[in-house]
């Protein structure tokens, strides 16, 4: 099997999910500095949907590859080849013990809160930054908006990557893969420090081509993970494609 097979079926099975953004952002200055929090884990969720409720269940694996290799770098290469000097940023204390409150509850709102806008401005001013990117999961919201209604069966609860596989006709061989995922751009100007848009994944759902079930669907191998981060990785390109137009250098 292709690597191209082993990662994806070929169409994009989803007609496209909300992306939230506010006024148009104004341009950012060809060679700006553009940081970068990556605040996502390399957690992968499997959620099984069984006939009967009694018969779905959820697991959680960590992944063996980084941050940096499916999210980082990819974003750092394709800004840098945009004439931007990307600077990879470590979220602040406060940040994170916010993040659920600032970033991942809001995830449908095109605004963030006051205190969160004062947060990422001191942070800015700090880095000396026009704009900033920050990854972040989000909650499994507006699962109706999906082709097939395929995260609908989810849990609102599910965040960040995963994969589900289910009772149905070949829904253990051909697993949904979702990237419950948003990508905020944040932009600082002598006037304000605002939301300028919100790339979210989750409105999109993909296939794992090559996933085998194994013997014990409930405890899935090593080996078959691993499986996961070339699947997970084009997804994470597809999603930079989608905000990279929203950066657009003056």
């Amino acid at each position: 099997m292709t690597r191209a097979q082993a990662i994806l079926v070929a169409g994009l099975l989803a007609l496209g999910g909300p992306v939230f953004a506010a006024d148009p952002a104004p341009p950012i200055p060809a060679g700006a500095r553009i940081g970068i929090i990556d605040m996502m884990s390399t957690d992968v969720t499997h959620f099984h949907v069984g006939k009967q409720p009694v018969n779905s269940f959820m697991r959680t694996y960590r992944g063996s590859w980084s941050l940096a290799d499916v999210i980082d770098e990819p974003l750092i290469w394709t800004l840098t080849n945009a004439g931007f000097e990307p600077v990879a940023v470590q979220p602040s204390d406060t940040l994170r013990h916010q993040r659920q409150a600032w970033i991942v509850s809001t995830n449908e709102s095109n605004k963030l809160p006051r205190a969160c806008n004062d947060e990422l401005e001191r942070i800015m001013s700090a880095e000396n930054l026009v704009a900033l990117i920050i990854v972040a999961a989000g909650p499994n919201t507006n699962p109706e908006s999906i082709e097939g209604n395929r995260l609908k069966k989810l849990p609102a609860y599910v965040q960040g990557w995963g994969f589900s596989t289910s009772d149905d006709p070949e829904g253990t061989t051909k697993p949904v893969v979702f990237n419950l995922t948003q990508m905020l751009l944040v932009q600082r100007t002598p006037d304000y420090t605002r939301l300028g848009y919100r790339e979210w994944g989750g409105g999109y759902v993909y296939e794992w081509s090559n996933f085998s079930p194994g013997t014990d669907l409930k405890t899935l191998p090593d080996a078959e993970i691993a499986k996961f981060r070339p699947v997970i990785a084009d997804v994470m390109k597809r999603q930079i494609a989608r905000l990279m137009p929203h950066i657009k250098p003056e």
